[in-house]
This record gives structure tokens, sequence and C-alpha cells, in this order.
């Protein structure tokens, strides 16, 4: 998709050129990029500006309920200790990670896994067996972000253009879309918001661990040569996926909205189309032809936050 709409692009170029080349005609301004629509501001992020959308939620930010300090009583965490080696322990008296430490065998793996819960290595222990929800409790709701990326193709080597974030900021949860208003601007958009992901080392996504982080990625270290990382990352869809694979149709977050938080997008923009309406945009700077896609990023970061509580309770 994205290849043949470059390839409109500059079939559409080609023909602008054609048409001023003719004698008698004079060369058309490149269109101002759009300004003062939505309420957003242009701000500035090193050497580049981008156009900033904000607004406060009335959602509240979902409970923690996982409980951090059943993880030093998680013996299976501790490589090679699966379920029957795990109640043989038991049955010894060792129920604490920290009974492991003189352990001749699984001493130096205990010791690993309790510095991990100490230096709160989130991604590291849930790789090893421990429950996102217990992980993420070791951590504050000010420490969160959720985030969804708008992007002009599937690759990490084609622009994005759109990453909207959600975060807590003086007590409230604060919707901020980073825009890039022509291709220029995706190096104002990514500095803002490596800030921004920087200083919040939970990441909340939906299908992030497969797509938006390794996009982000590839764009942070393109223009940057570096790229920040989450200390966890909790991918939405994979919970989704274990709980009610069976259950649902599919599991787009659309579908999940509708059966399970029983909201419904009956006018929202296909995904699909999304590309070829921001390539229109850059071309015309017609605020219009983002409004949809505003909208649908903010549902998807919406959703998030009301379907992480909900996934926490089952």
């Amino acid at each position: 998709m994205a290849l043949s709409l470059s390839r409109r692009l500059r079939e559409r170029r080609a023909v602008g050129e054609h048409e001023l080349s003719m004698p008698g005609t004079r060369e058309a301004p490149e269109p101002e990029l759009a300004s003062e629509f939505l309420g957003g501001t242009v701000e500035r992020a090193g050497d580049s500006t981008y156009y900033l959308i904000k607004e406060d939620l009335a959602l509240d930010f979902p409970p923690l309920i996982g409980q951090p300090q059943r993880l030093k009583r998680q013996l299976q965490l501790v490589r090679g200790i699966g379920p029957k080696t795990e109640e043989r322990l038991r049955q010894a008296g060792i129920v604490w990670l920290a009974e492991l430490l003189d352990h001749p065998r699984f001493g130096r793996e205990a010791a690993r896994v309790l510095k991990a819960i100490d230096a709160r290595d989130g991604d590291w222990l849930v790789r090893c067996g421990a429950s996102n929800w217990d992980v993420a409790a070791l951590f504050s709701p000010e420490e969160f972000v959720f985030l969804d990326l708008e992007t002009t193709g599937l690759c990490g080597t084609q622009p994005l253009f759109l990453i909207g974030l959600i975060y807590l900021q003086g007590g409230k949860l604060c919707l901020k879309q980073l825009l890039a208003r022509s291709f220029e601007e995706e190096a104002g958009v990514l500095r803002a918001a490596f800030e921004s992901l920087s200083k919040r080392p939970v990441w909340v996504s939906y299908n992030g661990l497969t797509f938006d982080e390794p996009f982000l990625r590839s764009r942070f270290c393109y223009y940057f040569g570096e790229s920040p990382a989450p200390r966890l990352h909790i991918d939405l869809l994979r919970h989704v996926r274990q709980q009610y694979r069976d259950l649902l149709p599919n599991c787009r977050l659309t579908t999940v909205e509708a059966y399970i938080l029983d909201t419904y997008r009956p006018d929202d923009v296909p995904g699909y189309m999304i590309p070829e309406l921001y390539y229109q945009f850059v071309m015309y700077q017609e605020p219009a032809l983002l409004e949809d896609i505003l909208l649908h990023n903010s549902r998807d970061l919406q959703s998030l936050v009301r379907l992480m509580g909900v996934l926490q309770s089952l």
C-alpha cells in the first residue's frame, strides 16, 4: 500500500511540474503548514517543529492490583525449577527465593532473580515467567505511558506521522498527540516522544511488542542513533488472546471494545485509508483530512486505559 501511495504522490507531483513548465504559467507556492486546528499548538523539539494536541481526560488510571511481594515467593522464576522441583523445595521448607541463596544448585540463579526484582527489570522477569501485573505493581502510576502510532506503512524504514500518548500529569490522565504536519516534522515528533518515553519505564500498548516498539526503535535509531527502551512493556493484545481467543470472532481492538468494553465505532476510519489521507494532508494541508485519524488514535488510547483495568481483574 505504502509503495503505491508513494508512486501516486510522485506521479501527481510530476504532473504538477509538467503543468508548471508550460509557457505562461507561474510556479505554485508550497502550501503553508496547517496550524490553529483542534486546539493544538506548534512546538519545537531540537531543530524541528511538530504539532501538539493536548486533552485532559475524564478517565481514572486503572488500579494496580498485582502483588509484587508475591514475586519473591515464586520459586519457578529461577531457571531449572519447574512445578515438581518447586513442590519438593516447599516440602523441604523453602518458600522464599531468599531461602535459596545458599542452595548449591539454585543459589546463583535465585540471587539473579532477586537482583532483577530490586532493579525492577520488568521485561526480564516476565520472560522468566512472572505475571505482568505483579511486575507492574513494582512501579508507580506516574511511570506508565499508554502509546499508539499512526504510520505511513508497516515497515520501520517508512515514516510515522503521529504518536499518541496518555500518561498522568498533575494527577490527571492527559492525552498528547504529537503530529508531523510534513515529513520533515517527523524528527520533531520523535524528539518530543523520546523525552516523554525516556521518563516513563512502563509502556502499555496493543500489539506494541510486535509493531509499535520495533517501529519506534527503527525511527529513533535512524534519527538519533539510540532509542529509549521500557523496563516493562505490557502488550494488552497478548492478554486478550490468552483470555478471549476462543470467545471472540477476532482480537482486533474494535472487536474487543464491542464485546468487552461495550463501546462501538460505527464511523471509525479504516486503517488502510490512514496513509492515503495523510499523504493528501501533506500535499494540501487541509486539517479536515486528519480529524478522523486523530479521533481514531484517541479512541485507541482511551480504550487501552479501560482495557488494562478489565484484564487485571481476570
